[in-house]
C-alpha cells in the first residue's frame, strides 16, 4: 500500500486537470484519486497508474516518512547483496568540509532526533526517550565540541548521506581503543566523555554512535534517504574496520530511541546488561558469542561481517586500480619527449 504525498493535487491542478478527468486518463475511479489526495491507502499499482496519467515517477508521488512505519534499515544485509548483483557503486558518503560543517551537523543531529523519536515506538518508550534527549540539549555545547574534537582527530568518523545541494543524514562511528571499547561496553565510561584521545584511525572495536536521517533536508522520496543513509552507515563500518571478518572484530552501541533499537537488532546486536553511566541508555554489543546463536540473530551477525568484509575488499581492489592506472599515467608522461628536444630536431 502507498499513500500519496501533497504534490498529487499540485499536479493535477496544474494541468488543469479535475478529479474526474485524472481518474478517466488512469482508469480508476474518481473515488479513488479522492482517497489518494487526501493520504489515504491506496494499492502501489494504482499509485503507479495514476503516476503515469500525470507523466510522473511512482516515487515523486507517494509520502513514504518514519510515520508509516516503513525503515529502509530493515532490508539490510540484504540491499547489499542487491549492489553486488547489479554492479552498482557502493556510496561511502562524504566526509564534512570544515569545522563550520561539523558544528551544523550537530545541530541538525540534535533538531531531527526528537522527530524520530516521535515518530516511532510505543507512547511509554517515547516519553523515556525524550527525557533522555532534553537532558542531552541542556549539555549542548559539551556535546556540540566532542563531535568536532572527533572529527579533527579523524574525519572519517562523520560521514555524510549528501545529495546535490542537501544533505539527507549523517552517520558516526568510532573506531576506538581496546580500552575504550571495554569501558563503554561495561558502562563504566560515558558517552559523551569519549574523547579524541579514544580514537585511532581504524580499529577492530567500533562505536557505532549515530545513524539519523534529516526530515527537514529531505528532497528525495522517504525510502530513498534512509536507503542510501543506510548503504553509507554500512561502508564506513568496513572502512574503519581493520578485518571485519576475524572473530575479533566488534562494536557496541546505544539504544536512544525505539528506531534505535529496532535498527541494531537488525544489524545483529544483542543487548548488554549494563547501561550508559550518564544518560542510562541501554548498550548493545555485536560480536562472536553464545547470545547470537538463535537463528535470527545469528543470521543477521554473519551476514552484516560477510557484506562488510566483501565492501572492503571492493574498495582495496578498487583503491588497487586507481593506483595502477596513476602509475601507467606517470609512465607515459616521463616517456613523452620534451616539446623543446621536438623543437631542436626541427631546426
Amino acid at each position: 500500500m502507498a499513500q500519496a504525498n501533497a504534490q498529487l493535487r499540485e499536479v493535477r491542478q496544474s494541468l488543469g486537470l479535475s478529479q474526474l478527468q485524472l481518474a478517466a486518463r488512469a482508469g480508476v475511479s474518481s473515488r479513488t484519486v479522492q482517497f489518494a489526495e487526501s493520504g489515504q491507502n491506496v494499492s502501489t499499482s494504482t499509485m503507479r497508474r495514476i503516476a503515469d496519467a500525470l507523466g510522473m515517477e511512482p516515487d515523486q508521488l507517494v509520502r513514504i516518512d518514519p510515520g508509516t512505519g516503513q525503515d529502509a534499515f530493515a532490508d539490510l544485509p540484504w540491499s547489499i547483496a542487491d549492489r553486488f548483483r547489479k554492479n552498482r557503486r557502493f556510496d561511502q558518503g562524504s566526509m564534512c568540509r570544515n569545522e563550520a560543517e561539523v558544528v551544523e551537523i550537530v545541530r541538525q543531529l540534535r533538531e531531527n532526533f526528537s522527530v524520530q523519536i516521535q515518530k516511532w515506538g510505543p507512547t511509554q518508550n517515547q516519553q523515556q526517550a525524550l527525557q533522555r534527549d532534553k537532558a542531552i540539549d541542556e549539555v549542548y555545547f559539551r556535546y556540540e565540541q566532542r563531535y568536532v574534537e572527533l572529527w579533527r582527530r579523524n574525519p572519517g568518523c562523520i560521514r555524510l548521506d549528501r545529495f546535490e545541494d542537501t544533505i539527507g543524514g549523517v552517520s558516526i562511528a568510532l573506531p576506538l581503543t581496546t580500552e575504550s571499547f571495554r569501558a563503554f561496553q561495561a558502562g563504566d565510561l560515558a558517552w559523551l566523555d569519549i574523547s579524541a584521545d579514544d580514537l585511532v584511525d581504524q580499529s577492530q572495536h567500533l562505536l557505532l554512535d549515530s545513524v539519523t536521517e534529516f526530515t527537514n533536508q529531505c528532497r528525495r522520496p522517504w525510502y530513498k534517504v534512509t536507503e542510501s543513509l543506510s548503504l553509507v552507515a554500512f561502508t564506513q563500518v568496513a572502512a574503519l574496520a581493520m578485518h571485519p571478518s576475524r572473530s575479533d572484530f566488534e562494536m557496541v552501541s546505544f539504544s536512544a530511541s525505539p528506531l534505535n533499537e529496532r535498527r541494531l537488532c537488525t544489524i545483529g546486536f544483542v543487548p548488554e546488561p549494563s547501561f550508559e553511566p550518564e544518560f542510562s541508555h541501554p548498550i548493545f554489543w555485536f560480536g562472536e558469542d553464545s547470545r547470537i546463536l538463535t537463528k535470527e540473530e545469528y543470521s543477521n551477525w554473519s551476514t552484516f561481517k560477510h557484506f562488510t568484509t566483501l565492501i572492503k575488499s571492493v574498495d582495496k581492489a578498487s583503491l588497487r586500480r586507481r593506483m595502477f592506472r596513476n602509475l601507467l599515467s606517470m609512465v607515459k608522461l616521463l616517456q613523452r619527449p620534451a616539446k623543446s628536444s621536438f623543437a631542436r630536431r626541427a631546426a
